[in-house]
């Protein structure tokens, strides 16, 4: 199915720890799909606690081979429209804070997610972090601690799947719901809203994992929209060509319903929004 002027923002290529997708067939992939353009970014979660692995890449490497890619095709804005961007996945954690902000010194980056994937010294997708906590704490401390690691942070321009923490839960709720969560969403969505950031709807997050199938829930949306938020990012979380552009039709009825008009992507840190 065509996904017509949809921009994919969250990508992994083999420079992840945890993908071996090639840029040549991604490129070739998405445009296929019809999608306007892709950004690779890449996992950058520093400082793993004891007996988890962390992810790392080289930023130089990284924006080498895109380059190189870029010449190869004709890209952005030369023989094609099609768009090929340089971003980073950096996971939030405040012992990493000063490294975090050193590499986003160094490199240039046309966009920069900003992720929660460890909390209180565990990664939610082995399991231990849930096990002192009923659903409704564990997810609530999960947004406590984002809202305050993100403030502290700043420096990003989308809000990597807020609801992670329920992707590999043991529970048989499957969905952080504004009317349960509100009091700790609105903190998040405020500040995305008043800082000119935006969040993103993450089809990763909505697939069949472990007999489970988390939910979204499109009032959080609303009420990103009513807090001043401007434009939605779409992003497949893509670890392979398989995923590219994944569920995007099924995004923008979302996002219409949720009263936006536009989706959005980054380069050179500067946002563009694409009339839905």
């Amino acid at each position: 199915m065509a996904v017509q002027g949809f921009f994919d923002n969250h990508t992994h290529s083999y420079f992840s720890d945890d993908s071996r997708m090639n840029i040549d067939d991604a490129i070739r992939t998405a445009m296929e799909r019809g999608l306007r353009g892709i950004v690779l970014t890449d996992h950058m979660d520093l400082d793993p606690p004891e007996g988890i692995n962390g992810f790392t890449f080289d930023p130089g490497a990284q924006q080498e081979a895109i380059d190189e890619e870029v010449v190869y095709f004709g890209l952005n804005g030369r023989k094609t429209d099609f768009q090929l961007l340089k971003g980073i996945e950096i996971g939030f954690q405040r012992i990493s804070l000063s490294k975090i902000r050193k590499i986003l010194s160094d490199y240039s980056f046309d966009c920069v997610i900003g992720s929660l994937h460890l909390v209180d010294g565990h990664d939610p997708y082995l399991g231990e972090y849930y096990k002192p906590y009923g659903y409704f704490r564990a997810y609530s401390h999960y947004l406590e601690e984002m809202y305050s690691l993100m403030c502290e942070m700043q420096d990003f321009d989308i809000l990597g799947h807020y609801d992670y923490i329920v992707r590999y839960a043991p529970y048989p709720e499957t969905c952080i719901s504004y009317a349960e969560y509100g009091e700790f969403l609105d903190p998040i969505l405020k500040f995305l809203a008043e800082n000119g950031k935006t969040m993103e709807i993450n089809t990763k997050t909505y697939q069949l994992y472990r007999g489970r199938t988390p939910v979204s829930d499109i009032e959080v949306l609303k009420r990103f929209r009513e807090l001043g938020g401007e434009a939605i990012s779409f992003g497949s979380d893509a670890h392979n060509i398989s995923r590219i552009g994944d569920n995007f039709g099924w995004c923008r009825e979302v996002a219409l319903k949720a009263g936006f008009r536009y989706e959005v992507y980054y380069r050179e840190r500067k946002p563009y929004h694409i009339p839905l």
